[in-house]
């Protein structure tokens, strides 16, 4: 596939190019299939329906569409993953369980419906958080240059304090532990009918007619929640006076019932 380089090419405008692309081959394919045909007769409208409906099953384009789908496809992947790399938030809260995907505990399959548990508990505060942490990235790349890492980013103050603020968050939404315990599950356990290619648009994902459900079970769940939870239920002196600054309380005055379900959890 055409390569441009870094900058030339808006990502969210790929996709829409490409198919402008496929477009005008299938058109040049007609009218060349027209002019070959009927070259020294008159083009009549049922002569073009002819010519459509033969090109429609013709076989010459077999492979040519499986190009243009591999291609998309690349295109969807890259889009995806540039917006996981501009997702500073959506990196920030999944650290605390980057083991549990490394060690395949969790599939990362689930990353879509965690990063909507996200947005559906902070509501419109997940974009603040979201253009919040993209800036502090931005901001420490301008201050530390090729010295920077991810983990200074994880470990900064500031991205901290959102975490934080996030945590406590999801964790006053458990007040009735069973019944958001058993809508969380079942939310992981959904397989989204579309692939975002951007804020407004879509595509829709071919389901295989034997896709299960993602597996989410208790174990997963008192995996996940103990994970995402580490940073509040293991922290050093350093973070435990910070947080207290911001909240007026530790962890466990702060949201202690709900840290009492989630440590009784049978992983």
């Amino acid at each position: 596939m055409e390569r441009l380089a870094s900058g030339e090419e808006d990502m969210g405008s790929r996709g829409p190019k490409l198919l402008r692309r496929t477009t005008n081959v299938v058109l040049d394919a007609l009218l060349q299939a027209a002019e070959g045909a009927y070259r020294d007769k008159p083009l009549s409208r049922d002569v073009l329906h002819d010519i459509v409906d033969g090109l429609k099953i013709s076989s010459h384009f077999d492979d040519f569409y499986r190009r243009v789908y591999r291609e998309l496809m690349e295109v969807v992947d890259e889009e995806k993953l540039e917006q996981r790399r501009q997702n500073a938030f959506g990196r920030l809260m999944v650290h605390p369980m980057s083991e549990l995907f490394h060690k395949e505990i969790l599939s990362r399959d689930i990353l879509p419906n965690v990063f909507s548990f996200f947005h559906l508990v902070l509501g419109d505060e997940a974009e603040i958080y979201g253009e919040r942490c993209l800036r502090r990235v931005r901001d420490l790349r301008e201050e530390m240059g090729e010295n920077f890492s991810w983990d200074d980013f994880y470990n900064d103050r500031q991205a901290k304090s959102v975490l934080w603020h996030t945590l406590v968050r999801i964790a006053d939404s458990f007040k009735r532990w069973d019944v958001r315990k058993d809508w969380f599950m079942k939310l992981m356990q959904y397989t989204p009918s579309t692939v975002s290619l951007g804020q407004s648009a879509f595509m829709v994902r071919e389901h295989a007619n034997h896709d299960e459900p993602h597996i989410f079970n208790n174990h997963h769940f008192c995996a996940f929640f103990q994970a995402l939870f580490s940073p509040l239920t293991d922290m050093d002196k350093a973070d435990e006076k910070q947080f207290h600054e911001e909240f007026g309380a530790d962890p466990h005055h702060l949201i202690g019932q709900f840290l009492v379900h989630l440590a009784a959890c049978n992983v």
